[in-house]
């Protein structure tokens, strides 16, 4: 018996694990969000992989802003890493794209959006100012770096974000004819036409 409910409890927990409580971030639920009246810089956005940008270092650069530095095949690497469901922050939104942000700070922002093949029910995917092989080109801290791993990342919101309909909603009290007043005066019958 106690076996049993022990297996019920891990087959109840695997079934909630499974359900998503997130949904990809595309035109199609843009424009549901938008057309409930909430606007894509109040959403709380977060990234569906680990995302890695790097850019070598130059010989006279001794001093990185963000990330770590690695010693890869003779060269020197500033790398920013970027992990799964990490919030952000949407920061400005454009025709099919959106800028997120997922640290303080100016220049430190991420562009999402629709590819040019996507349907609008595609995810918003990370964008690049231009792609070699898999490897995009970006700015970020007003530096070049690329984007070494992750480069079909994408965005998420909570689901709850879409139905997040606010509903007033009230019972009319009804009248009732007050003792003492003068009688009501008769409203003429309107004839159909």
């Amino acid at each position: 018996m106690k076996n049993n409910i022990i297996i019920a409890l891990l087959a109840v927990a695997a079934l909630t694990s499974c359900s998503s409580s997130k949904t990809y971030f595309s035109t199609a639920i843009r424009e549901k969000v938008e057309n409930i009246g909430t606007p894509v810089t109040q959403l709380q956005f977060y990234v569906d992989r680990d995302v890695e940008l790097s850019r070598e270092l130059l010989k006279d650069e001794t001093k990185v802003t963000s990330g770590e530095v690695r010693f890869e095949n003779g060269k020197n690497l500033n790398i920013i890493t970027l992990k799964k469901n990490t919030p952000g922050v949407c920061t400005k939104v454009l025709p099919d794209k959106v800028i997120i942000s997922f640290e303080v700070g100016d220049d430190k922002f991420l562009t999402f959006g629709k590819t040019k093949y996507a349907s609008d029910n595609d995810p918003y995917k990370i964008l690049a100012n231009s792609w070699i092989g898999n490897y995009g080109s970006i700015n970020y801290e007003g530096k070049k770096y690329f984007i070494h791993r992750g480069g079909n990342a994408s965005v998420l919101i909570k689901t709850s974000e879409i139905n997040n309909v606010e509903i007033n909603k009230r019972k009319m009290k009804g009248r009732v004819i007050a003792p003492n007043t003068p009688s009501t005066p008769t409203v003429p019958a309107q004839t159909p036409q």
